[in-house]
Formats: C-alpha cells, sequence, structure tokens
C-alpha cells in the first residue's frame, strides 16, 4: 500500500541507519560489574569471612536480560520504520508483522526543521522539541495509535539534504 494522495510528489524517502552500539546495549551490565566488584573488594578489606560473591554473581544475568529489555522496543522501532517526505508531509511508517501503521505530519504544522549531525554525515532532524519531551514520549508505557509521538527523523544519511527539502516544501504554499 502506497501512502501518498492524489497530486502528491515523493521528494525523499529513506530508513533510520543502524550503527551497532555495543556500549549502550551493556551499560547496564557493566555499571553494576563494576559497582560489584568494588563492593567485593570494600567487603573483602573490612570483612574476609562475609561470602557477598554469591548474591552479585546472581544478579548478574537478571542485570544483563533487564538492560536488552530496556531497549528491545526501540530497537524494533528503528528496524520498522521508513520516512517519507513530500511535498506535502512528513510520513512515518513502521511496517510490523501485523500490518503497517502509517503517522504523517503537515509540512505547515512543523516547526523550522533543525539537524544534529553527527559522523559521516549521519543526523537526526527534529521539529522544535526539546531533548526532555522526546526522552519522555520515547519511554512512553504505551504504543499504538493514540500514543504521542515527536516527528523527528532518526539517524538519517544526508540529514542536511533531507532537512533542506523539508524546509523548501514548508516555504511552497499549499495547493488550493
Amino acid at each position: 500500500m502506497y501512502p501518498l494522495q492524489n497530486d502528491e510528489r515523493l521528494l525523499w524517502s529513506g530508513a533510520p541507519e543502524r550503527p551497532q552500539r555495543w556500549f549502550a546495549e551493556h551499560f547496564v551490565l557493566l555499571f553494576a560489574v563494576v559497582v560489584g566488584v568494588t563492593l567485593l573488594v570494600l567487603v573483602g578489606v573490612f570483612d574476609p569471612a562475609f561470602p557477598i560473591e554469591i548474591p552479585y554473581l546472581s544478579l548478574l544475568p537478571v542485570l544483563a536480560v533487564a538492560s536488552r529489555r530496556q531497549l528491545q522496543p526501540a530497537r524494533a522501532r528503528a528496524h520498522a520504520t521508513t520516512y517519507l517526505v513530500t511535498d506535502l508531509r512528513v510520513i512515518f511508517v513502521a511496517q510490523w508483522p501485523s500490518g503497517a501503521e502509517f503517522r504523517w505530519v503537515w509540512h505547515h504544522r512543523l516547526p523550522p526543521a533543525r539537524v544534529k549531525a553527527g559522523e559521516h554525515d549521519i543526523g537526526t532532524i527534529t521539529f522544535g522539541t526539546s531533548p526532555w519531551t522526546r526522552w519522555v514520549l520515547a519511554n512512553k508505557p504505551y504504543s499504538g495509535a493514540w500514543a504521542p509521538f515527536v516527528p523527528d527523523l532518526h539517524a538519517i544519511a544526508d540529514a542536511e539534504r533531507v532537512a533542506e527539502l523539508i524546509r523548501r516544501a514548508q516555504r511552497t504554499p499549499l495547493p488550493q
């Protein structure tokens, strides 16, 4: 199913780049290991007879699973998402096994596009939302059609060029 309306022109389409982020996925586990080793050293210095290793080591698998589960929804959404920029709107498509989910925002409803580009010209295009708002909505406990979303284009290649396409489309008058 093609989500464009009659006389709507596609200017750009793409999906988020998916870099390998080992540190972000294992941060909780790494933090627990550092704290645990520190506790073991401190307890060993003050009370060598206290066997703290057994309860601590039994928590490591729980922390590993918890750190992976925290990132699964974000990773699944990134793998399912495609962005479409047309002359009238920005369309967000999530292709799930159960079907496609479409959301869009008209250009005239969006504030000017801002780009935060990183290495290799891969960046995120934001539309005036604060980092706090993006974090709260990204970590929301609900999802689906009624969930609010932040219309940001995450981790896209050539982000500055795409943002300029959006800015140009925003300056174009709406068809009558």
